[in-house]
């Protein structure tokens, strides 16, 4: 499961969200996925899309009459004259119950926001977005709206962390921006670590990707220590998509691929050749399986329990042969029935043939 299913799951659990609004990110999420299929060797799957917007937090409705939530007429006339006229008693409990105070309204529409809702003032609240915290944001050149400081507010985008992003010189922060790297908990000292690894060209997108996917600088200081001194950003992102990590490598390293680039790893993981399959592979007796030949075995579905079904019947089956076998649709039962029909005396290449043109009469 990624990051941002699990990121929306446990909002889901916490009752951040509801179930409705669960299943809206989710679909969201899936059609994401879906436009950046799985590439072939040596393309990169596209970056993934930047994690939605969380909904505003689902404000609870008021029981009418109950004790804790009684208004005073002080109240509700100190916010009449704060300029929130006519609002009903469940407005007003709203307000209240949120700490929502008449001072509050009246500095956030000197500030500018006239046109406040009473669910804009309850979210500024929920999430501790206070006046002076709107004019430190103002303050740095920051353009939002009503709904980005709400969700600066759910992500704790502090002014200072804005501040020390905004000295890294990665271009103009968006609230959007701000938003994507509260939400991946990259912090100024990560890119600072991040560009000392010899990745200085960084830019905001690059920042998000790498948050995105979980790519800390011990990750890269172990591909140095594997021997890649030469990455772009995009290749280490395409190791965090795929779930590509050092152990990995070093196994790969250990069973002799010591030359594969970046981009044969990612192909690797990206059709499944693990350690593992390589060692069943080799087990069969198989010599000199490079890497074409591994990511082509298992492209077309070569698996182990294939190939130890064919070569019961064909002990001397080259991987080529199993490639083509699978391509064709050749199966076990037909290695069989040539067995049994002509004993030793059939090859892997006239199974092939009787696959194609059809079978013989046996």
């Amino acid at each position: 499961m990624n990051d941002e299913r699990k990121m929306i799951l446990t909002m889901l659990a916490e009752g951040k969200i509801t179930s409705d609004e669960a299943s809206k990110l989710l679909d969201a999420l899936a059609v994401s996925e879906k436009a950046a299929p799985v590439g072939a060797r040596g393309t990169a799957v596209p970056r993934m899309p930047r994690m939605p917007r969380m909904p505003r937090l689902p404000v609870p409705t008021m029981r009418p009459g109950h004790g804790r939530h009684h208004v005073t007429e002080a109240y509700a006339q100190a916010m009449s004259e704060a300029g929130l006229d006519d609002l009903s008693h469940e407005e007003l409990h709203q307000l209240q119950t949120h700490h929502v105070s008449p001072d509050y309204v009246r500095q956030l529409r000197d500030l500018g926001f006239a046109d406040l809702t009473v669910d804009d003032l309850v979210q500024l609240s929920i999430h501790h977005v206070r006046p002076d915290y709107v004019q430190a944001i103002r303050d740095l050149g920051i353009d939002f709206d009503v709904d980005d400081l709400v969700q600066l507010g759910i992500h704790h985008v502090r002014p200072e962390f804005v501040r020390e992003m905004q000295e890294l010189k990665l271009g103009d922060l968006t609230v959007d921006d701000l938003v994507q790297l509260g939400i991946h908990n990259v912090r100024p000292a990560l890119v600072r670590e991040i560009r000392e690894l010899e990745l200085t060209d960084l830019t905001i997108d690059d920042v998000v990707q790498l948050g995105i996917h979980n790519i800390r600088p011990e990750m890269i200081h172990e591909l140095r220590k594997l021997g890649f001194k030469e990455y772009t950003v995009d290749q280490i992102v395409q190791l965090g998509i795929h779930g590509v990590r050092p152990s990995f490598i070093q196994q790969l390293h250990q069973m002799g691929y010591t030359d594969l680039s970046l981009d044969d790893i990612v192909a690797f993981s990206i059709h499944n050749v693990t350690a593992e399959f390589i060692k069943e592979m080799r087990g069969f007796g198989f010599a000199g399986l490079d890497a074409d030949m591994l990511m082509q075995m298992r492209i077309h579905g070569v698996s182990p329990d294939f190939a130890a079904a064919i070569q019961a019947f064909l002990p001397d089956v080259t991987p080529a042969q199993l490639i083509d076998m699978r391509i064709h649709g050749v199966s076990a039962k037909q290695a069989a029935k040539a067995k049994e029909a002509w004993g030793d005396d059939f090859s892997a290449k006239q199974l092939i043939a009787w696959q194609i043109h059809g079978e013989p009469s046996w």
